[in-house]
């Protein structure tokens, strides 16, 4: 066992005598002070005492018992000590103890005391009885983290030397920290007792490198990473994984659960609880729950980390410690809690540390909680700051905390550091910077297709530095085939004086575009002229030239609730062997044009996204998403040919099934009024790519199917490692496991299908130029598919079979898609 002074902080491992191997759940213990904990699977751990005298008690079983005194140790130097095993003697007598109970619930007093702790739960949740207002502090900071041996030699310490001040070596065990970000909040939050939160930010102090990545969207996705979570709550969130709660209705089904000490010297008294997974293979936490001895069985403490087998991807190791509070009812609120992660994301030998602290105070009114007392607030602050945040902070900032602030503003200076920035940000997004534009997305740079043959595009936007207020955006393609260029051009005005990109959004935009599209399909998730969407099954030579003008009002509220409402005029023209004809003669008709009033509504309550520079990415937290968007065509202006309307309505929830992982339930139903050619009509979204598509249906065809009213629903569900986790030798993979059924039901009138292709098309003339576009009254579509994801952290195959419809021309019964994704 090793360990350094600092602060009254100690820091060990303790190793067994015999193999030199490390020992976990080893308990040490301050005798003076009755301050414990013990070790983690690597025999690591850290305690903070109140002096640095008296002695530590070192206690494992299957061990000898060790006292070290701690005045007798050499502060300077780090002190070696392995515990040895007991006699073998000793050993029989413990073997032979069938005489020692198996593990039940059964008459089991400290399963009977939690039970009581389960059944108090949400009398003693503040969030259940009351509407709670909070006054907040948050702080996150991130450093990089050396391994202690290779720091001599670091190349990252030897090209930014300034980034030695400040290291600290004493608050994870072999690691030298590295400060490099630090983000601090002050603000109210307002929680009702049906969860949903309202967050009003007062002031906000970061280091920042905005002009290099986009720190928006890194806060947004730190935030997913460490989320707020809650062990009165029956899951508790790290990421998208949720995990049962020890004192969850089904903590005793799931833990094992062993009474440790009586603390006497709070008040009340608290009994110490330690909690571990009955199946170590299950993914679940271990540690400590305090709970209070005055007849509350409330929770008034809980420590947490993860096991081995936790399947969170890059996560080396998870400390989380809440602290509770009564409010004036009695009642319990987080009043503290403290997550400490340690990620694998570079090479080995240096990791990712970080730690996030909330600390809250409760308010009894909005008047009282708002009042600027509480945070400070005074004209002398920092320039560019509302509060004066040294008298703010609920606690100082440490040495290693403030150096995260000089670090960066050190390495914004650094050109090899603005020089590594820049080549990442091209790697990461796609876009190439230069002054008032951004050149991209490079991916879309160069496609193929039937068609056009080869496709070669370029593009761009404005940024910032031009424009907040104001992004053009456009590009230019052309195809050596088809020997048509192709263009985009596009302004959109922030009608809120904040960047259009910035939540919540208010904007105008106005556009034209030239440009080629497959009918029906939608590849909202990449751009559809991508190089790996390139590659396709099936037939791809039947597309359209779409030729629009447009502009859009969009408008979102602060509630995440949001319309948009639009005017445009298209003209459509057949590509490759697609043909348009009259309905009535069946002769030739190269172009088809409308006018269309659109508007969509869109309701999404406590909804979190990953608002990006240039996109937004949904952070599934659970919360229901519903839209209705209808668009009507009008014969007549603009030289518009065809009078319609269509209306769509979706619906979307992810459900969390604690260990069982959770599931994506996505629901769209359409209805379309007026006969129209087939280009306007509702075709089904269809998959020929061998990306796998969450929300297209992977082994239907291109124009396979169409209707003038049809429901679908879609249910995907991960088990996140569940099954996989229990099989030896395939549990060190971290594989996760997928599977998902979708089912499409429709109809279409006759006399709408025979307007939509052409009752008199003669399409012996050109074989396949109109599309069959079948309807859906012999039942509904159904597919389904297993997959494997994780992959090497990023990949996800699925095996995919059609059920239906499976003797339609050129149909595959089965097919193999892949999708590429970070997620933890």
């Amino acid at each position: 066992m090793s360990f350094l002074f600092a602060q009254n902080k100690l820091t060990g491992k303790v190793t067994s005598i015999s193999s030199g191997l490390p020992i976990a759940g080893v308990v040490i213990r301050h005798v003076e002070s009755n301050v414990a904990t013990s070790t983690n699977s690597n025999g690591e751990f850290i305690i903070s005492i109140p002096s640095n005298e008296g002695t530590l008690l070192i206690q494992s079983l299957g061990y000898d018992e060790q006292s070290i005194s701690l005045t007798q140790v050499d502060q300077d130097k780090a002190i070696d000590i392995s515990l040895s095993e007991k006699s073998t003697a000793i050993e029989e007598v413990v073997i032979r103890a069938p005489k020692r109970r198996r593990y039940t619930n059964k008459n089991n007093a400290t399963v009977d005391f939690i039970r009581k702790v389960i059944a108090k739960r949400d009398d003693n949740n503040s969030l259940k009885t009351s509407h709670i207002l909070f006054s907040e502090y948050e702080k996150l900071s991130m450093s990089l983290g050396i391994a202690n041996e290779k720091r001599a030699n670091s190349k990252l310490l030897k090209k930014f030397s300034f980034l030695e001040a400040g290291i600290d070596t004493v608050k994870l065990p072999g690691r030298s920290l590295v400060p490099i970000y630090m983000n601090e909040k002050i603000g109210i939050r307002t929680v009702s007792q049906t969860h949903d939160e309202q967050y009003q930010l007062i002031d906000e102090k970061q280091s920042r490198v905005d002009q290099f990545i986009d720190e928006d969207g890194v806060d947004e996705y730190l935030e997913k990473i460490y989320g707020s979570s809650n062990v009165y709550e029956n899951d508790i969130a790290i990421g998208n994984r949720r995990f049962l709660s020890p004192i969850a209705s089904l903590g005793p089904s799931f833990y094992k659960y062993y009474e440790v000490d009586t603390l006497n010297d709070t008040s009340p008294a608290r009994l110490k609880i330690q909690f571990v997974p009955r199946n170590p293979e299950d993914a679940l936490f271990s540690g400590y729950l305090y709970i209070d001895l005055d007849g509350s069985y409330a929770l008034s403490k809980a420590e947490l980390t993860i096991n081995d087998v936790t399947n969170i991807n890059w996560v080396k190791s998870l400390e989380m410690e809440y602290n509770y509070a009564k409010n004036k009812d009695n009642k319990y609120f987080l009043n503290k809690s403290v997550v400490k992660m340690d990620l694998g994301v570079f090479r080995k030998g240096m990791d990712l540390f970080g730690e996030k602290v909330i600390t809250r105070t409760i308010g009894d009114s909005p008047t009282t909680i708002s009042n600027p007392s509480p945070y400070a607030l005074q004209s002398k602050g920092e320039k560019g700051h509302l509060i004066d945040w040294e008298q703010a902070r609920p606690e100082k900032l440490s040495s290693f905390e403030t150096q995260a602030y000089n670090n960066i503003d050190s390495l914004k200076n650094s050109k090899s550091f603005r020089r590594i920035m820049s080549i990442s940000s091209i790697i990461t997004s796609g876009y190439v910077t230069k002054g008032l534009f951004e050149i991209g997305p490079i991916p879309s740079f160069y496609s193929f297709n039937p068609i056009e043959g080869n496709r070669f595009k370029f593009g761009g936007n404005t940024t910032d530095q031009f424009s907040k207020k104001l992004v053009l955006d456009g590009y230019g393609a052309y195809g050596t085939r088809d020997k048509k260029f192709k263009y985009n051009l596009a302004a959109i005005y922030s009608l809120n004086g904040e960047s259009v990109y910035k939540y919540p959004v208010s904007s105008i935009s106005v556009g034209t575009s030239s440009d080629i599209q497959i009918p029906g399909q939608e590849l909202n998730f990449l751009d559809n002229d991508n190089f790996l969407l390139s590659f396709r099954r099936g037939r791809n030579d039947r597309m359209i030239y779409h030729h629009k003008i447009y502009t859009e009002l969009h408008h979102e509220f602060d509630n995440h609730t949001a319309f948009k409402l639009g005017l445009k005029r298209e003209t459509l023209n057949p590509a490759g062997l697609l043909r348009f004809y009259e309905n009535n003669n069946g002769s030739l008709n190269n172009e088809i044009t409308t006018t269309a009033i659109t508007a969509s509504f869109r309701w999404a309550p406590g909804e979190k996204i990953y608002q990006g520079k240039r996109f937004r990415r949904i952070i599934n937290v659970g919360k229901p998403v519903m839209s209705i968007s209808g668009e009507i065509g009008l014969k007549g202006p603009f030289g518009s040919d065809y009078n319609y309307q269509r209306f769509i309505v979706t619906a979307s929830k992810r459900f969390f099934m604690s260990q069982l992982g959770f599931s994506d339930v996505n629901f769209e139903s359409g209805i379309q009024f007026g006969k129209v050619p087939y280009p306007l009509a509702m075709i089904h979204r269809a998959n020929q790519t061998y990306a796998y598509q969450a929300n297209s249906f992977n082994l239907m065809n291109n124009m396979e199917f169409m209707s003038d009213r049809y429901a679908s629903l879609q249910i995907q569900h991960g088990f996140n490692g569940f099954i996989l986790n229990k099989i030896p030798l395939i549990n060190k993979l971290d594989l996760r496991e997928w599977i998902s059924v979708k089912t499409l039901f429709g109809h279409i009138d006759k006399e709408n299908r025979a307007a939509a292709i052409g009752e008199y098309s003669p399409t012996s003339r050109f074989p396949g130029a109109v599309p069959m576009l079948y309807g859906l009254d012999r039942g509904p579509y159904i597919e389904g598919s297993v997959g494997l994801g994780n992959i090497f952290k990023v990949l996800r195959i699925d095996l995919v079979r059609r059920f239906t419809y499976t003797n339609n021309p050129m149909v595959s019964k089965w097919g193999i898609r892949a999708k590429i994704g970070i997620d933890f």
